[in-house]
This record gives structure tokens, C-alpha cells and sequence, in this order.
């Protein structure tokens, strides 16, 4: 299993479609934020470097049903069923390796604003005692809620196992969400708080919203068992063709 392991990771980093979306999200991520120019405190360092995170899930999203479409199209799957390896094994190494893919796409971004405000604006030591706790708690949550929602494609990519329905649909979930989120006044009054998307924003709200990371966390957690379980389900009982 961890040769199947390595295989997996080592596909993900040769792979054309992944360096086209990291590179692109890195872009996007970096360019979106505020100048230098901005005077930028150290108490809203972690709020502005990432805002952006939202609209970064959807490059993972696309790099999954990219992914897992690619190897039902070109049977990469079943000639690992085929070689012998389980599929517990196959779904369990290939799902590592994306989330692997997907913590690099949506944290590398937000980590070098965090940095570069640092530089740019001279926090002093003061800053890392205050915020240290709380910048390590926004990059575990937002990384628990990227997976949840990359955990949806995933989800979809085993249940059409076609790279062209996987896609469009996981951008339609994806920007159903978004519109969702904008439709509403005040999220933490409307039911759409409890989507991973939503509790990405909630997360930045300054002061802190009492308990956010661990509700965070709890629907990040819950999302990610919910949507593999159903998906591994659906590819343990698939016909392989």
C-alpha cells in the first residue's frame, strides 16, 4: 500500500493538470490581495491573506474531477484492480495523494500573503505571540474545509466516472454555493452557515466568532466521512469496465 502510495503522490507532482492549477491559483491568490501599498495591521494579516481561500477551492475542485475522470477514462483504476490491489487500498491512496494536491493549491497562496505582509509591514515579535495561535488554527481549519469540499468531487467523480460530468457538475455545485453565500445578508443567521464554504468565511470574521474553529472543524470533519464513505461505497459496488 505505500508503493501504491508513492505511486499516487509521485503521478500527482509529474501531472501536467496539477502545475497548471497551482500555478494558476498561486496567481490568483497572490494577485487578488490587497497591495502594498494598503497599510495592513497585524490583526487583520490573517483575514485579508485569506479572504481569497473561498475562491481558491475551486482549483482543487477542478484538479479532482480532472483527476479521477482521467483514471476511469484511461482505466488506471482498473488496471490497479486488476494488478491485485484492493480497491479499499486504490480509493484510499489516490484520495491521499489529491488531498495532498489540494492542501498545496488552496494553503501555498494565503501562507506567502501572510508572509510577505509580515515583511512588507514589519510585525514585530509582539504579532507572532498574539496571532501564532490563531494563523495556525485558520491553515488546519481552512485545509479540513478544502477537503470537505474537494471531498464533494470526489464524490461525483465515482459516481459518473466521466471527466466531463464530474467537472461541470463539481464547478455548478461549487459556484451554487458561492451564490448561496452571496444571496445572504449575514451568514451567521442563515442556514447556509453549516457549508464548508461559509464556515471558510466565518473563520476570518474579526473578533473572533466564540467556538468558530471547533464548529469549523466539526463540519470540515463531518463533510469529508460523509462524501468518501458514499464515494468508496459507490466504487466498491462498481462494475470496472
Amino acid at each position: 500500500m505505500i508503493n501504491l502510495f508513492r505511486t499516487e503522490v509521485y503521478k500527482l507532482f509529474i501531472s501536467k493538470s496539477f502545475w497548471l492549477v497551482f500555478i494558476m491559483s498561486t496567481l490568483f491568490g497572490i494577485t487578488m490581495t490587497s497591495d502594498s501599498n494598503t497599510s495592513i495591521t497585524g490583526y487583520e494579516n490573517i483575514g485579508v491573506s485569506f479572504y481569497y481561500a473561498c475562491l481558491l477551492m475551486v482549483f482543487p475542485i477542478l484538479l479532482g474531477a480532472i483527476s479521477f475522470g482521467n483514471d476511469f477514462l484511461d482505466r488506471t483504476i482498473n488496471n490497479g484492480v486488476c494488478a491485485g490491489h484492493s480497491r479499499f487500498q486504490i480509493f484510499v491512496c489516490k484520495v491521499s495523494a489529491y488531498f495532498i494536491g489540494v492542501n498545496l493549491v488552496i494553503l501555498f497562496s494565503p501562507i506567502v500573503n501572510v508572509i510577505l505582509n509580515i515583511i512588507l509591514h514589519r510585525y514585530t515579535a509582539v504579532y507572532f505571540m498574539n496571532e501564532g495561535n490563531i494563523l495556525a488554527k485558520t491553515i488546519i481549519t481552512t485545509s479540513l474545509l478544502g477537503m470537505a469540499m474537494s471531498s464533494v468531487s470526489v464524490f461525483i467523480a465515482f459516481m459518473f466516472r466521466d471527466i466531463g460530468k464530474a467537472t461541470g457538475i463539481s464547478v455548478v455545485i461549487y459556484f451554487i454555493n458561492i451564490s448561496l453565500l452571496n444571496s445572504a445578508n449575514d451568514i451567521r443567521t442563515t442556514i447556509f452557515r453549516y457549508l464548508p464554504l461559509a464556515q471558510a468565511r466565518l473563520i476570518l470574521y474579526r473578533p473572533l466568532i466564540p467556538n468558530q474553529f471547533k464548529d469549523a472543524g466539526l463540519i470540515g470533519i463531518g463533510t469529508i466521512l460523509f462524501f468518501l464513505s458514499i464515494s468508496y461505497f459507490l466504487f466498491k459496488k462498481a462494475e470496472l469496465r
